[in-house]
């Protein structure tokens, strides 16, 4: 989700504007609202072990709704399996604002006895572990102001650009229960889902899934959507406008012979005016979108069904499984949202604290999109992103505990999106192998498709399938705060060039070092520029290679990977100096790599002290410099080490990486 701040007169602007994620702001807006649901339903906490002894199946959404009015009336049927060893007492969860008219179980007609929001039936007998049972809570009322992430659960309004009424629902966070009775546990998908609105005939009504039938009911019509996807309880959608259809169609290489419908619900009044062509030129651009992002994370996963989008009053954009809710058309809210259809949509959230996966993983779709389809606004948006979380210290991806019923911090904008999308791509930087990268996202979609995943689900699925450790990673940027900065001067002379780079952290009581590859571009005249990777793992680092031409300049992360700050590159002739006074001593060390014993032999006597760091800068060992002498890792674990060799005075002459194995 995400949330504009720009108006829609100068939206264009935002490509090349420093950006701020739609949804976030006005998310942050209904905080109050927020708090005070959450401060009402803790007295639920223990009544809702009920609801989770059933396991959702499916859910029938037979309402009436206007596009005037918040009123909303009808039934909710569901269909459950019982998950525990008995159920006695069955729980849903619906706004005060609401009467329950009545609520029939498996058929009876049973007494309902509500406890603030919540609503609960005894059952004449217990139902046994697998039993399945059918649930119809028939209700009305008018829905509340606020709670949901962007204004309400359910509401109506204007649009202040083109004068339409239209009232829509928006459930996420936990404001689901403000317009219908539901089970509001994110682990428990519902299998398939059907919306039936009954409305004005001048309406129609957007919602999930596939349109499969309009049945014209008297002087009104009634809407007939059905989904045969799991769904989370937050993305069951509806929309009621005056609307009329503009319609797309995708081509991903996964259908040859097929397409995808992106079905639009434009407002009738906006469709062909003139006014609105900006903004269709951004939808128009969607099939392509849809297309990409199909070839980087597989298929869309609702393609038997449709993408689309239905517009109402709000300054963002709400990912809808299957059609999207937004304000207007922006090519990068369009974008983000698509991208939710994966990240949020096909794999969500196992809880609020793991928001990540979906808004950052959505925040990074936005950066691949920009670098392969709009590469000239790559890295300006990159840039912004990361100017973003750098206009403050502090500030973690990672949200536990009361912070998860927060608005502010779920869904910050500098965190959870600009912090929570940059970090991908330094994973993706880390991984050092696009093939790899992109096999692994397009197999955790899969493995996890119709489901819940949490950042450690991810973390360990992503281990396991580069082989790499990334509990460095996610402890420096995930779970740590702050960012690096880099002071760096180098040296050309001969054919030897030396980089020496310092780092410093925004935030060194968290991350006193951020250990991580780095990229340098060296340009050189009248020869092509060329880029070294190297890691940066010490709190100064000297690089020294050979390098063919005259040296004309330095660039640090020149492809911004990593979120940080530079100092520099400035042109040091000491470099130089030192570089040639290190020639004098002559030291060899080896074997490197070692198993453990390793052996340093100082050939011009220098006198002085050898020590021996850990990767943190923890001195292990010192010893008095001698003509030969020798260092045993055997009982140190695997890793990367520095030895220092210093003269009397305490001047650094020598160091060296040595990894053992």
């Amino acid at each position: 989700m995400k949330k504009l701040l720009l108006s829609i007169a100068i939206f264009g602007a935002f490509i090349t504007n420093a950006q701020q994620h739609f949804c976030s702001k006005s998310k942050q807006s209904s905080m109050a609202a927020h708090i005070n649901h959450q401060a009402r339903t803790s007295a639920l906490v223990p009544h809702i072990s009920h609801e989770l002894k059933y396991d959702i199946k499916f859910v029938h959404l037979n309402l009436n709704c206007e596009r005037t009015n918040k009123f909303v009336s009808g039934n909710v049927k569901t269909v459950a399996t019982v998950t525990m060893a008995a159920l006695d007492t069955f729980m849903t969860i619906l706004h005060v604002n609401h009467s329950v008219d009545s609520v029939r179980f498996n058929g009876a007609l049973l007494p309902s006895v509500r406890k603030d929001s919540a609503v609960k039936v005894g059952l004449p007998s217990p139902l046994a572990n697998g039993a399945t049972f059918t649930v119809v809570v028939f209700y009305k009322g008018t829905a509340p102001v606020g709670g949901s992430a962007i204004g309400s659960g359910y509401s109506f309004g204007t649009s202040a650009s083109w004068g339409n009424q239209v009232s829509w629902s928006l459930s996420e966070a936990i404001a689901g229960y403000h317009w219908w009775p539901c089970k509001q546990i994110l682990t428990d998908k519902i299998d398939s889902s059907w919306v039936f609105v009954t409305t004005d005939s001048t309406n129609k009504v957007g919602s999930n899934g596939k349109l499969e039938n309009v049945v014209v009911v008297g002087n009104k019509k009634r809407y007939e959507w059905k989904s045969r996807t799991p769904i989370n309880y937050y993305l069951i959608s509806v929309a009621t406008a005056k609307y009329k259809e503009y319609n797309l169609y995708a081509h991903p290489l996964y259908l040859p012979n097929d397409s995808i419908l992106i079905q639009n619900y434009i407002y009738d009044n906006a469709i062909n005016n003139p006014l609105f062509n900006t903004q269709k030129t951004a939808l128009n651009k969607m099939p392509g979108v849809l297309e990409f992002q199909s070839k980087i994370f597989g298929m869309y996963p609702f393609y038997k069904e449709k993408y689309g989008h239905c517009m109402a009053p709000f300054g963002g954009g709400m990912e809808h499984q299957t059609m999207t809710s937004l304000g207007f058309f922006e090519y990068y809210l369009d974008v983000h949202e698509l991208g939710h259809q994966w990240w949020g949509d096909n794999v969500t959230c196992a809880s609020w604290s793991d928001i990540w996966i979906n808004e950052g993983f959505a925040s990074y779709t936005e950066h691949l999109v920009a670098q392969y389809l709009d590469v000239t606004n790559f890295a300006p948006n990159l840039n912004s992103a990361h100017n973003s979380v750098m206009s403050q210290p502090g500030g973690k991806v990672f949200v536990t505990g009361p912070d998860t019923m927060n608005s502010n911090i779920i869904f910050d904008s500098r965190l959870s999106y600009d912090k929570g999308g940059s970090i991908i791509r330094t994973l993706q930087f880390l991984t050092n192998n696009d093939s790899v990268w992109f096999n692994t996202l397009r197999g955790f979609q899969n493995t996890y498709k119709n489901s819940t995943a949490s950042v450690i689900d991810f973390k360990n699925y992503y281990q396991t399938q580069t082989g790499i450790n990334a509990t460095q990673f996610f402890n420096q940027w995930y779970y740590g705060e702050g960012y690096p900065t880099f002071n760096v001067k180098y040296y050309f002379g001969g054919n030897t060039c030396t980089i020496k780079s310092t780092q410093t952290t925004s935030f060194p009581s968290s991350v006193p070092i951020f250990i991580t590859p780095m990229e340098y571009k060296i340009t050189r005249a009248a020869l092509p520029d060329t880029t070294i990777r190297v890691m940066h793992s010490n709190t100064v680092e000297t690089y020294t290679f050979n390098l063919l031409g005259n040296v004309t300049g330095v660039t640090c992360d020149p492809n911004n990977w990593v979120i940080n700050k530079v100092i520099g590159p400035a042109f040091d002739p000491s470099l130089g100096m030192a570089e040639n006074e290190k020639l004098v001593y002559d030291f060899k060390i080896g074997p490197n790599p070692t198993k453990g014993v390793f052996t340093i032999t100082n050939n011009n006597n220098l006198e002085g002290k050898t020590q021996l760091f850990d990767i943190t800068g923890k001195l292990i060992l010192e010893k008095k410099l001698e003509s030969e002498m020798s260092f045993d890792l055997s009982n140190y674990p695997n890793g990367i080490y520095i030895i220092k060799i210093s003269d009397l005075n305490g001047a650094e002459k020598y160091s060296q990486k040595i990894i053992k194995q």
